[in-house]
C-alpha cells in the first residue's frame, strides 16, 4: 500500500468512525454499529478490512452485524446474505466459471486443485472463512484471490456451504439424504474402546466422559481454532445439549423442545423437529434439554411436558410418541435418555412439586413400556417405612440425569433427587429412600438390585443426580469394579458397583452439614445445619459442591475430575409455607451468603482416596455460580467451559493450556469424535454450538491446506 494511499484509508476510516458515533448518539439502533466500528478501530475485531467492514454497514447489504458488536469473532457472527435459491443458483454458476477449472464439477477435484467436498479448510469452513479465503487466497499456494463483486463472492459463499463443504449424500436435485449406520447394541457396548463416534450422553456406558482421539494433544492443543458454528434459534437463556455423534452425522437438542441433524463436518442443517408443549408449564428450573439417545435408525428424546419420542433418524418423521408422566402435576423430562440393549431407559423430573418419582424403561420398537420402578415406595414395598404417613405419595425423588450401564453385571444405576417438601422434613420423618441415592436396578426387569443412600432425609435440596462413574481400580489389593460419585453433599464416595458396598467416602469441597461418615457411610448429621425459622448457614449452598455438570475420568492417571463449587447458603424452614404460586412445595426457603463470592474450580481427584491430586481455580464471583461440564482425552487434555470460555487443561497438572472465548455462556459439557481421521471437539455456548479442529497443516503437513 502507498503511502498516500494508506493516509486515504485512514482519514477515511476516521470519517467513518466519526459517522457512527454521530448517528449511535441520536439513533439507538446505530448503537451497535458505532460499537462495530470501535472494535474494528481499537483491535478487538480483527480480520475485517475496513473496505469490507464499509461496504457491510451500508444500508442493502444485508449483512447483519450486530452480533459482532458483542462476539467481536467475524467466524462466528458473520453469515451470508445472499442465500435465497436463486442466489444459490448463480454461485453455481460463478463456481463453474472461476473456480471448475481448479477444483472440478461441484467441487469434487481437479488437475489444479483438491476436492472441496469433505475438506478441512486452513480458514476454517463458516461463512466468513470462506468469503476470507476465496478474496485473499492462500500464500504459497496457487490458490488467489478472486476480485469479484462483493455480492458474488457471497453467492459462492453460499453455494459452497449449501452444496459442496461437508456434503453427505444427497438426492439428484440437491436436497439432503441422510445415510446413516445403525447403531447397534454392540457399537453402544463397545463405545468406549472406539473413540470415532459420541454414542451416548456420556460418550460410553460408563459414564467415564473420555475420548481415546489423541490428535489434539498437550503440544498442539493451542492451535485448535472454530471449525465451524450453528447458531440456533431459541430464546432460552441455556443451551444444555450434548451432542450425540455417528459417522457425518451430529444431533442435538434446541431449547424448548426442538432436534437438529447436523452434518458433523460443516454444522449444515439436515433436518428438525419440534414438539409442540402445552402453554403453561411447571418447571422449576428453567426450559432445559440435555440431549437425544440413539439405537438402531432412531432418534430418542424427552419432552418437557413429559413426553419420550422416537423419531427416523434419516427425516426427523416422528415413529411414535408416548405419554410418560402428566406434566400438569410437575412431572417432566430435561435428561437425555440412554438406550439400553433394545430398551430406551429415561427419568423424569419435578421433585419441587410433589411428585412420586421413578425410572422407566421402553421398548425401542413400538414405545411400550417395559417396566418401572419406583424411587418412593409403594404401600406394600420394602422402604414405605421411611416415610411418615402417607407423605412418600408426594415425596419427590426424581430421576432427571441420565444413569450409566454395566452390560457385564446388566445393572443399570440411576441417581435419585431430593424429598420433597425440600427443607421441611417435619411431615416426612425417616430416611426418606430412596431419595438422593443411586438405585442399581436389573436391566431386564427394573427390580431394585442393590441402593446407596447418600443424605437420609435431606433437608438441604442435595439431589445426588449426579453422574455413576464405573471404574476399575485395585482397591485394598483387589481389583474392584466400582462407582466413583464426587456428590452435590460435599462428599466423594467409592461404591462396590456389584453390591453397593460403602469402601469409602471423604470431603472434596467445604462442608459443614455433616460430622463425618459411619463406617457404612451415613453421615453425622450436625444438629446446627437443620433449616429453622432464623436460617442455617450450610456448606454447600443450594447448588451443591457440585451438580448435574458431568465429570470425567482418566484410566492413566486413574483421576476423577470433578467440576466444584465452594458456596455456602443460609436455609430457612417455614412449616407453615403454603405451596407458591406455580406450585412448588419447598417447605423453605434458601438466601446466599451475603457478599460471598463463588469459589469455582476444577478438581482430580485420586479414585482410590479422595484426594486432590491438583486444583484449578476459575475466576471467582457472585453470578452466575455454576460451570460446565468436562471431557478427557487421550491426549493428556481435560476440556471444560466455564462463563463464556471454553478451555483445555494439563490432565496430569491442571494446568490451562489453552481457551477460547465463546461469546455465549457454557453450560453443557463438551463431546469429541472423529472424521476423515481428524479429531473434533465440539460445545454448546450460549445460543450456539460450536466445533473446533487443528489446522489442516498442523493435522498432516504434507496434505495441502485449502
Amino acid at each position: 500500500m502507498s503511502a498516500s494511499r494508506g493516509v486515504r484509508v485512514f482519514f477515511a476510516a476516521a470519517i467513518l468512525l466519526l459517522v457512527v458515533l454521530a448517528a449511535a448518539a441520536l439513533i439507538p439502533a446505530a448503537r451497535w454499529r458505532a460499537k462495530v466500528v470501535l472494535g474494528k478501530a481499537t483491535g478487538r475485531i480483527n480480520d475485517i478490512e475496513w473496505s469490507d467492514l464499509r461496504w457491510m454497514l451500508r444500508p442493502g447489504s444485508g449483512v447483519y452485524l450486530e452480533r459482532l458488536a458483542e462476539v467481536p469473532n467475524p467466524f462466528l457472527a458473520i453469515e451470508s446474505p445472499r442465500q435465497s435459491k436463486r442466489d444459490v443458483e448463480a454461485g453455481a454458476g460463478l463456481f463453474r466459471e472461476q473456480c471448475g477449472a481448479c477444483h472440478g464439477d461441484e467441487g469434487r477435484g481437479g488437475p489444479g486443485g483438491p476436492p472441496l467436498n469433505n475438506h478441512i479448510f486452513r480458514q476454517g469452513s463458516s461463512d466468513w472463512g470462506l468469503y476470507r479465503t476465496i478474496t485473499r487466497g492462500i500464500p504459497g499456494t496457487a490458490m488467489v484471490g478472486k476480485q469479484l463483486p462483493r455480492d458474488d463472492v457471497w453467492r459462492l459463499v453460499s453455494y459452497l456451504k449449501r452444496d459442496v463443504v461437508g456434503r453427505g449424500g444427497e438426492t439428484a436435485s440437491g436436497g439432503p439424504l441422510l445415510l446413516l449406520k445403525p447403531v447397534t447394541r454392540e457399537d453402544l457396548r463397545n463405545a468406549a474402546d472406539s473413540g470415532k463416534d459420541w454414542l451416548t450422553y456420556s460418550g460410553s456406558y460408563s459414564g467415564q466422559r473420555y475420548s481415546r482421539l489423541g490428535e489434539i494433544n498437550r503440544n498442539n492443543v493451542g492451535q485448535l481454532r472454530v471449525e465451524w458454528q450453528r447458531q440456533l434459534s431459541t430464546a432460552a437463556e441455556r443451551v444444555e445439549t450434548s451432542p450425540i455423534v455417528r459417522g457425518t452425522t451430529m444431533f442435538i437438542t434446541e431449547p424448548p423442545s426442538r432436534v437438529l441433524a447436523l452434518d458433523a463436518r460443516s454444522g449444515r442443517v439436515l433436518w428438525t423437529y419440534s414438539h409442540e408443549l402445552p402453554t403453561r408449564l411447571l418447571l422449576c428450573c428453567g426450559s432445559v434439554n440435555r440431549g437425544v439417545a440413539l439405537l438402531g435408525d432412531r432418534v430418542f428424546v424427552g419432552t418437557l411436558d413429559g413426553h419420550l419420542i422416537s423419531l427416523d433418524a434419516s427425516s426427523g418423521e416422528v415413529v411414535w410418541d408416548v405419554t410418560v408422566a402428566d406434566a400438569s402435576h410437575g412431572y417432566s423430562i430435561t435428561a437425555a435418555p440412554l438406550a439400553v440393549e433394545d430398551m430406551i431407559v429415561t427419568g423424569v423430573g419435578g421433585g419441587e412439586f410433589g411428585i412420586r418419582g421413578f425410572v422407566d424403561a421402553y421398548d425401542a420398537a413400538s414405545g411400550k413400556r417395559r417396566w418401572r420402578f419406583y424411587t418412593v415406595p409403594g404401600a406394600s414395598e420394602g422402604g414405605k417405612e421411611t416415610w411418615e404417613g402417607r407423605s412418600g405419595s408426594v415425596g419427590g425423588g426424581a430421576s432427571w440425569l441420565t444413569g450409566s450401564f454395566d452390560p457385564e453385571l446388566r445393572l443399570i444405576y440411576w441417581g435419585i433427587g431430593n424429598p420433597s417438601p425440600n427443607f421441611d422434613g417435619g411431615k416426612r420423618n425417616g430416611d426418606n429412600l430412596y431419595s438422593d441415592s443411586v438405585v442399581a436396578l436389573e436391566a431386564d426387569s427394573g427390580k431394585l438390585r442393590w441402593y446407596f443412600q447418600f443424605t437420609p432425609h435431606d433437608l438441604h435440596d442435595y439431589d445426588s443426580v449426579q453422574i455413576p462413574v464405573q471404574v476399575e481400580t485395585m482397591f485394598d489389593g483387589n481389583r474392584r469394579k466400582v462407582l466413583a460419585w464426587p456428590n452435590r453433599n460435599g462428599f466423594y464416595y467409592l461404591l462396590d458397583r456389584a453390591t453397593g458396598k460403602f469402601l469409602l467416602g471423604t470431603p472434596f469441597a467445604k462442608e459443614t452439614w455433616a460430622d463425618g461418615l459411619e463406617a457404612d457411610g451415613r453421615p453425622r448429621v450436625r444438629p446446627e445445619s437443620i433449616p429453622n425459622r432464623q436460617g442455617s448457614l450450610v456448606y454447600p449452598g443450594i447448588i451443591g459442591a457440585t451438580n448435574w455438570w458431568p465429570p470425567a475420568y482418566d484410566a492413566e492417571s486413574n483421576l476423577i475430575y470433578v467440576p466444584t463449587l465452594d458456596r455456602g447458603g443460609i436455609y430457612y424452614a417455614l412449616p407453615g409455607l403454603e405451596p407458591g404460586s406455580e406450585g412448588l412445595t419447598l417447605g423453605g426457603i434458601d438466601t446466599k451468603v451475603p457478599n460471598e463470592l463463588a469459589d469455582v474450580s476444577i478438581k482430580a481427584l485420586e479414585v482410590n482416596s479422595g484426594r486432590v491430586r491438583w486444583r484449578h481455580a476459575r475466576p471467582p464471583r457472585k453470578d452466575p455460580n455454576e460451570i460446565g461440564g468436562l471431557m478427557s482425552t487421550a491426549g493428556r487434555l481435560v476440556f471444560g467451559g466455564d462463563m463464556e470460555s471454553f478451555f483445555a487443561l494439563d490432565a496430569d497438572s491442571g494446568r490451562e493450556l489453552w481457551s477460547f472465548e465463546t461469546g455465549g455462556r457454557i453450560s453443557a459439557a463438551p463431546v469429541s469424535y472423529e472424521l476423515a481421521g481428524h479429531q473434533y471437539v465440539t460445545i454448546a455456548a450460549g445460543r450456539s454450538i460450536l466445533t473446533f479442529a487443528l489446522p489442516q497443516s498442523r493435522k498432516n503437513p504434507k496434505t495441502e491446506a485449502h
